[in-house]
């Protein structure tokens, strides 16, 4: 539950529809009424966040490695 709590009440509501109610990115989409696009970013940006707070040693070695690669 704390993990979630890093969560703006956005991505919250779209990780929510997307992995607990199944829901597509047209539906999220049309229930949000949002591009479809951002509800992708969106859910890629609060997954990317969930893993920073689960598991922060990875999430330091992967910046380092997208710093390596620029």
């Amino acid at each position: 539950m704390r993990a979630l709590a890093e969560l703006t009440p956005i991505e919250r509501a779209v990780v929510a529809l997307r992995y607990y109610n199944e829901l597509s990115e047209a539906e999220i989409a049309g229930e949000l009424n949002m591009p479809a696009g951002t509800v992708k970013s969106t859910a890629a940006r609060a997954l990317r966040k969930l893993r920073d707070v689960v598991n922060p040693a990875s999430a330091a070695a992967a910046d380092k490695d997208e710093g390596a690669a620029r």
